[in-house]
This record gives C-alpha cells, sequence and structure tokens, in this order.
C-alpha cells in the first residue's frame, strides 16, 4: 500500500517500539531543556570561554534555527577570542567556524542563519577565501539545484569577488557568462528550477551592455527558443512561465486624466478625475482671470475618501475669500502626479480651460488638451519647465509611436514591433492551450498578453470586444480548474466585465492609448447581476446620478466616495459587512443595503459618522437607507429594537428603514385590506412585530 507522494505506508510501530521511542525522545528532550538552561545562565553571567563556546555548539546540532544561539556564540566568539587575538589566529577561528557550519549545512541546507553566520565569518576575515566558497556552495547546488539558500549565497559570493576585481572589467564579464552558462547548466538538468531562472535574468542585463544590437536580437531569440522548450516540456511548472514574461516584458501605461467638473460655486470645488489611484507630488496650477491679469487662484487639492492624500478622484477647494473670474485653468505636469502600484506618470502635460458661470452641476465643464508649446495660457509655463524652444509640438513626447521597455536585452523597440512580438507569442501560447486545455498557466499567460494587446487598440473597436470576450471566457476557465485562486480569478473577471460595461462612458483620447471621459454622459448606469466582486474604477461613474448594482458580490461600499453626482444607490444582494464612505458623497438621496452580510450595529453606525459635517465640508443632506434582511436585525434584536437605538443616535438627515422592502409593502397592503373590513390581529413576537390579517370575501359576487 502506498501512502502520500507515491511513498510505502510503514507499518504502525509495535508498543514496545513506541514505547522505547518516546523514552529516548523524553531524554533528548531532557538534554535539550538543560542546554537551554546552560545557555540562559552564560547570558547572565556574561561568560566568554570555551565551555560556553561549547554549550552553543552542542544546542545548534539539536537545533540550526535557534537564531538567538548563533547572536550568542558570536557574542562569545568576539568578546571571548577575537578582540585580542592576531589576524592569523583569527583566522583560524573563522576558518573552523566556516568547517562547523559547512559540517551542519549538510544536514540542514535550508536554515537562514547558518548562511548568515557563514557571511558573518567571511566579512570579518582578513583574507577570505572567496574563490574556496564558489566551489563549496556548487557541491550543495549539485545536491539540491532547487535551493534558494544557496543560489542566494552564490549570488553574495559573485558580488563580493567582482568587488576584488573591480579594477579589471574583464574578468568580472568573464565570470558573469560563466554565472550564465551556470544557469543553463541547471536549467537543462531540471526546468523546475526558478532560481536558476531568476538568476539568469539577472545576469543578462549584465552581459546584454557590451552586445551590438544583432547579439541581443540573436540572445533574445536564443532565450525564447530555451523557455519555449521548458514550457512545452512541462506547462504546469510556474518556472519557466515567469520567466517567459519576463522576457517578454510588459509595456509601461500611463496615467489618463478622464476630464474636469465644476460640482460647486460657492465656494468653487473643482474635481479632476483619474483613471488610477494617484499621489500629488505637485499640487496642479490653478489660475484665474481678474482685471484682465492671470491670478494665481489659492486653494486646496484633497482626494475624495479619508486618505485625503491618495484617490482616483481629487477635488479643488477655493480657499476663504479667494476670487475667481468667469473661467479657471488648471495645468497638470507630468510629473505632478505618479500611480501607486507602478509608478507610473502622465506621459504629457494637460491643460483644462473651466468655465465658472453657473451651469449643470455634473457636467464636464474641462475638456482636456495636451499643453502645446507657445499655447496662450494664463500660467507661464517656463516657471516650471525653464526656457521654452520654438512653438512646434509638445511639452512632453507624445505616444503615438512611443518606444517602450520590452526586456533587459532589447533596450527599445516601436509601438508596431510590440505588436508583432505579442502576436508571435499569443501564437505560441494559443497552440499550448490547445493541447493542455485543463492547464492554468497558459491561459493565464495568454489572458495576460491579451489585456495589453488590448490596450494597443482603439477601446471601441471591433478587436478590442473580442479581445474583451476571449479574456472573460478564459477567467471562467481558469475558475473552474483551480478553485483554490477562485477569488484571485474572479477579481480579474470583475475588471474586465466592468470594463466592457463602462465603455460608453469612455473615449479615446486625442493622446492615444490614453482615455477620457465621453462628451455624453448617461444619467443612469445598470450593473446588476453582473458578478462584480468589486468596482475597479469607480471614476468612471463620477456622472452618474442612479446606479443599480443590485445581485453582484460586492463586498464594499467604499467607492461610493468617489461617486459625487450620484442619487440612488441600488446594492441589494451583495456581500457587505461594513458601511463606508457614504460621509463622503455629497448628492445621495437613496442607498438599498437589503439582504447584504452586515452582521454588528458598529458596522451601520461607521457609514454614517461626521455625516453632517461630511460631504465635502458641506452640511449632509437627507438620505434614505433600507437595510431589512441583513443580519444585524436579528443579532441586535430586532428591527424595533434597532429604529429606537437609531433615533437615540440622532444623526440628521438619515432614514434607516430596518424592514425590508418586501416586508414594508406586505404590511401595507394588510393594512390596507384591514381597512376595508378585514379582521386583523397585530403580533409582538420579542421585539419583532408582524400581522396576520384574514380578508373576508363574499362567495356569491364576481
Amino acid at each position: 500500500m502506498e501512502g502520500r507522494h507515491g511513498q510505502k505506508k510503514e507499518k504502525p510501530e509495535s508498543p514496545e517500539l513506541l514505547k522505547a521511542r518516546q523514552e529516548r525522545e523524553a531524554i533528548l528532550v531532557q538534554e535539550y531543556c538543560s542546554l537551554k538552561g546552560s545557555l540562559k545562565d552564560i547570558v547572565d553571567s556574561k561568560k566568554r570561554d570555551n565551555d560556553a563556546l561549547k554549550i552553543t555548539t552542542s544546542l545548534l546540532r539539536k537545533s540550526p534555527d535557534y537564531y538567538s544561539v548563533w547572536n550568542v556564540r558570536r557574542t562569545i566568539l568576539k568578546e571571548g577570542f577575537l578582540d585580542n587575538s592576531d589576524d592569523e589566529t583569527a583566522n583560524k577561528i573563522y576558518t573552523n567556524e566556516l568547517e562547523f557550519v559547512q559540517e551542519n549545512l549538510k544536514l540542514n541546507p535550508k536554515s537562514y542563519w547558518m548562511w548568515n553566520h557563514r557571511r558573518w565569518c567571511l566579512e570579518h576575515m582578513s583574507q577570505p577565501r572567496w574563490d574556496k566558497e564558489l566551489d563549496m556552495v556548487s557541491k550543495f547546488l549539485e545536491q539540491d539545484a532547487r535551493n534558494f539558500h544557496g543560489w542566494d549565497y552564490r549570488r553574495y559570493i559573485i558580488r563580493q569577488l567582482d568587488i576584488k576585481d573591480q579594477a579589471s572589467p574583464d574578468k568580472i564579464a568573464a565570470r558573469a557568462l560563466s554565472e550564465f552558462d551556470f544557469t543553463t547548466t541547471k536549467i537543462s538538468q531540471n526546468f523546475s528550477n526558478y532560481s536558476a531562472w531568476h538568476n539568469r535574468s539577472t545576469l543578462l542585463g549584465k552581459l546584454a551592455k557590451d552586445m551590438i544590437e544583432e547579439e541581443r536580437k540573436a540572445a533574445v531569440d536564443n532565450e525564447f527558443d530555451l523557455v519555449k522548450n521548458a514550457i512545452y516540456t512541462d506547462p504546469e511548472d510556474q518556472s519557466a512561465w515567469l520567466y517567459d514574461l519576463w522576457l517578454i516584458g510588459r509595456k509601461e501605461r500611463s496615467i489618463s486624466i478622464l476630464g474636469a467638473t465644476v460640482i460647486s460655486f460657492h465656494p468653487l470645488e473643482i474635481v479632476v478625475a483619474f483613471d488610477k489611484k494617484v499621489k500629488l507630488r505637485n499640487p496642479f496650477t490653478v489660475t484665474t482671470m481678474l482685471d484682465h491679469a492671470a491670478t494665481p487662484l489659492e486653494g486646496e487639492w484633497k482626494a475624495t475618501g479619508t486618505d485625503s492624500s491618495l484617490g482616483a478622484v481629487w477635488i479643488f477647494q477655493q480657499a476663504p475669500g479667494a476670487i475667481y473670474g468667469p473661467t479657471v485653468e488648471i495645468v497638470v505636469f507630468s510629473d505632478d502626479v505618479c500611480a501607486v502600484r507602478t509608478g507610473s506618470k502622465l506621459s504629457s502635460a494637460v491643460c483644462f480651460e473651466l468655465e465658472t458661470l453657473n451651469q449643470d452641476l455634473g457636467t464636464i465643464s474641462g475638456q482636456l488638451s495636451r499643453l502645446a508649446i507657445g499655447k496662450n495660457l494664463m500660467y507661464n509655463v517656463s516657471k516650471r519647465i525653464g526656457p521654452i524652444p520654438g512653438p512646434d509640438g509638445t511639452l512632453e513626447t507624445q505616444k503615438s509611436n512611443s518606444k517602450c521597455l520590452v526586456t533587459s536585452l532589447t533596450v527599445s523597440n516601436t509601438l508596431d514591433d510590440r505588436m508583432a512580438l505579442l502576436e508571435r507569442e499569443v501564437a505560441v501560447v494559443r497552440e499550448l492551450v490547445e493541447l493542455e486545455p485543463d492547464c492554468k498557466w497558459p491561459i493565464q499567460v495568454l489572458s495576460i498578453l491579451l489585456s495589453e494587446q488590448r490596450e494597443m487598440v482603439s477601446i471601441h473597436s471591433p478587436q478590442a470586444k473580442l479581445i474583451d470576450d476571449e479574456c472573460i471566457e478564459l477567467q471562467e476557465k481558469l475558475i473552474s480548474i483551480d478553485p483554490l485562486r477562485q477569488e484571485r480569478y474572479e477579481d480579474r473577471r470583475t475588471q474586465l466585465v466592468y470594463d466592457r460595461e463602462t465603455l460608453h462612458l469612455i473615449k479615446d483620447s486625442k493622446s492615444f492609448p490614453e482615455i477620457e471621459f465621453a462628451v455624453e454622459q448617461p444619467r443612469n448606469l445598470d450593473l446588476s447581476m453582473r458578478g462584480l466582486t468589486h468596482i475597479p474604477i469607480s471614476s468612471y461613474l463620477m456622472h452618474i446620478h442612479t446606479l443599480n448594482l443590485d445581485s453582484n458580490s460586492l463586498r464594499s461600499t467604499r467607492f461610493i466616495r468617489n461617486l459625487l453626482n450620484v442619487r440612488h444607490v441600488n446594492l441589494s444582494n451583495n456581500l457587505i459587512e461594513r458601511l463606508e464612505g457614504l460621509q463622503h458623497a455629497p448628492s445621495l438621496e437613496f442607498l438599498s443595503l437589503e439582504n447584504n452580510m452586515i452582521a454588528k450595529w458598529e458596522d451601520v453606525v461607521a457609514g454614517f459618522v461626521f455625516w453632517g459635517e461630511g460631504k465635502l465640508g458641506r452640511t449632509g443632506g437627507h438620505v434614505k437607507v433600507l437595510l431589512g434582511n441583513n443580519p444585524v436585525i436579528e443579532n441586535e434584536g430586532g428591527d424595533y429594537v434597532l429604529e429606537k437605538r437609531w433615533e437615540e443616535v440622532g444623526e440628521v438627515g438619515v432614514e434607516i428603514q430596518w424592514k425590508s422592502e418586501e416586508h414594508r409593502l406586505v404590511e401595507e397592503t394588510l393594512l390596507e385590506a384591514e381597512g376595508e373590513g378585514g379582521a386583523s390581529n397585530i403580533h409582538l413576537d420579542g421585539t419583532r412585530r408582524f400581522s396576520t390579517t384574514t380578508v373576508e370575501f363574499d362567495a356569491g359576487s364576481n
């Protein structure tokens, strides 16, 4: 009979053998505890002699990962033996330590603390033998080629050898080539060696520096051949796929400004929306025209939500006493913002000109335009960028045929070359998906490559729609074959579905492939029953008044803080557990949260903290919230009790309906029937009220 991993099951021990083993283990435990007690005495008494060193030796042989003992051992060595020793004696002590560590590494080659102690010894030796260390770690990698501790230590040794030979560039280059060949050997022995693939990627960058373009191209082709062989040999292994993705590279995405909107005139409040969360490096320049003179408009930029330094929607609030004219100009330079995760920036400087005369709030009052050199602006851009050249061109290079990083071997290519590379690799992965339809890695990589292709075509093109549909199907396939990572795939599917369903809100920017708000914005949007797990880019919904998100799998209400114009939101039948971000929605009037997972009173109250003081600094308006059929009603004693507790809270302008809307409508129907002559009895069950009504009909009537 076989057990796990194909190993034979061992027969159960007899009672006599079991007892003998337990007695041996008890003795070992007793010895270990005695050694630990002795170690405490050493620390307390500050003994620094051979006896103290022997105790640490015994303890470390039994427990090499006991890092505190290694610290004590180094203290004993330093203060008791090394401080007053000459170089020869010290080197002998360090050599003995290296032998001690090497002996123990054979038993436990993946102990952090032993490799760390070995480094300490070498770094304190007057003449460390780095070449000998390289031979030693090579032997360990022969025994276990996937020991990442060994690979990390090997890179450390190579760095030390390079420092030693920094005056000899040829030696360093030859060593890098030798290490590259070493990774080739280890990968050829076993493709499933992430450490070898990773080491290979770090070495390629060094080797590429001395290559001419033809040599780099040949090297790239060789690498693609090698990794293709690996993924066809074992498509289930992630190591080669991760290297393949690194080799293909990823086109850097720039930040897009979607548009600008005036949301208040007294005081003036202007919103600028981005397509991702950004941090401000420099406040955007705001200028107005007063008495035919350009004047800086004083105010403050804040992101919506609790963290005013980070967000996809930024609001300029006019300073008290500041005066503005009929138009306001906003200039955003490319280095004023950066994306939180990727660090990407705007591709070029952008200018908005907004009319501040009374108009329909919520409309896109400022269309973005690239900041052209020589353009007649209120703000003198030379203050930021220095002397301005001739009137042709823009402040930053456009992306129409920009260069993008492909790999560390290929410095840059045009977008056409990038598309050609993606098409070639997509064809390779498609072939493997057909051969291995239930293998997750080819499907994941295909989805990644298609997504980048999608970014390089017009968002409203037929090709974009085909790619979207295929990527959604791929995520659904991954959900079925890899249920352990279901949530990850559901989130990715959500992103794709959301992009498709909000496509009409966005248009291609003149600076393709950037995007911006479409000129015509609908007031209502139905995203019910789409299987959404989150709202990926809530700034897209900034102009929506009525939003239906019924019957999804949403877990948070925080996205509402970016919906500055939303009046009605339906979040019934989701998975929301806590109310957040509601106090930042200045126009919210109705919110349905029936049939969610809100279980505690505190999770209700959290959504309305500072309601009257929130809403971007203005007094909160009146909002009705439906919370029927949430666990909080039963957990906290019923709707009657909750009604009384909410009255005690005294939050002005927030009306909460604890009964479900369905229940309320049934009650109204029964009361109407009672008024028409039905017999009704009102019952109180604990703290929950319910009604049973008998409606009498005339059997003889038609």
